[in-house]
């Protein structure tokens, strides 16, 4: 199976080093200052135990070269960049399935246009962070969560396409296929949309949140308030999975307080964004949201400037 892999942030570096010890890989970065760095020195995998991996990939341009051929793509961009991207994945075939593994759920709604491939949408669960645009430091192993899409054409997660992946579940990048996509990415956006806000606005790594009193206080308000996405008789069980994600990840700095600090756009949209617009739907207020919201939206504006 050939797998091209879109976007040479973390995740797509962190899926391209792994991803091609077991298939034929195709790495499509948007800078040639990136696509001279991998072709030159192959992608680099730091672990926790400071040992390390260098594997090679094909790396190609994007936009002078788009994965038409490939039999799997997955798009690893950051959310705001999907609009771009988009036009490309319309003119795909059948026969490719193309994985969607961004933060947060507005993007979603984009995904209508594309009606002759299979989709599938993801959720990263390895901690890994980018240190150059050839290396990225895996901080913590997990796994890769998948859907179909939409959940009432579950058949074109084809059995022929999973036999393909059968090998690699079990190993040491490990996929689990979920049978309902919806509530597979609700458990995700309410980790991303506690953790990752507060964690940029009090500008801390995962596991302050937890020792910090007056911020674990932010979470339970934050997670009370944005309840109305889960049923009644799971939301205690959904309060313990953010718990031990915040706690399993307490060393780590969050995308979006990285993103912040960086000077990058952050996934805030996607993420708070698309709460707000179930909210609004639902005639729900959520008044502590918009304003953590707004509190990131300034701090974004600030570091951009």
């Amino acid at each position: 199976m050939k797998i091209g892999i879109i976007g040479g942030g973390a995740v797509g570096l962190l899926f391209a080093s792994q991803l091609s010890k077991q298939f034929a890989v195709t790495l499509y970065v948007k800078r040639e200052e990136q696509l001279h760095l991998l072709k030159k020195q192959g992608i680099t995998v730091q672990l926790t135990d400071n040992s390390k991996e260098i594997r090679r990939v094909d790396v190609l341009k994007w936009r002078e070269h788009v994965p038409l051929e490939d039999d799997l793509i997955i798009v690893a961009t950051k959310q705001y960049g999907l609009p771009a991207i988009l036009p490309v994945l319309t003119m795909c075939s059948e026969n490719q399935a193309i994985l969607f593994l961004q933060n947060g759920m507005s993007h979603i709604d984009m995904l209508e246009k594309i009606s002759n491939s299979s989709i599938l949408l993801g959720i990263v669960e390895h901690g890994v962070k980018k240190n150059n645009d050839a290396t990225v430091i895996w901080t913590g192993k997990g796994k890769t969560k998948i859907a179909g899409f939409p959940s009432n054409k579950k058949e074109r997660l084809t059995s022929s396409f999973m036999n393909k992946w059968t090998d690699f579940i079990g190993m040491d990048f490990p996929l689990e296929v979920c049978p309902d996509y919806y509530a597979m990415m609700i458990e995700k956006l309410l980790v991303n949309a506690i953790i990752n806000p507060l964690t940029a606005i009090f500008n801390v790594r995962n596991g302050e949140l937890l020792t910090n009193p007056y911020y674990l206080n932010c979470m339970k308000r934050l997670y009370k308030e944005m309840s109305f996405l889960v049923s009644n008789e799971k939301r205690e069980q959904m309060w313990s999975h953010i718990f031990l994600i915040c706690k399993k990840t307490a060393d780590n700095s969050s995308s979006m307080k990285r993103d912040i600090n960086e000077g990058r756009e952050t996934e805030i949209d996607a993420i708070l964004g698309y709460v707000m617009n179930l909210a609004e739907k639902q005639g729900i207020s959520v008044p502590l949201t918009e304003f953590i919201y707004e509190a990131v939206k300034g701090l974004q504006s600030d570091a951009s400037c």
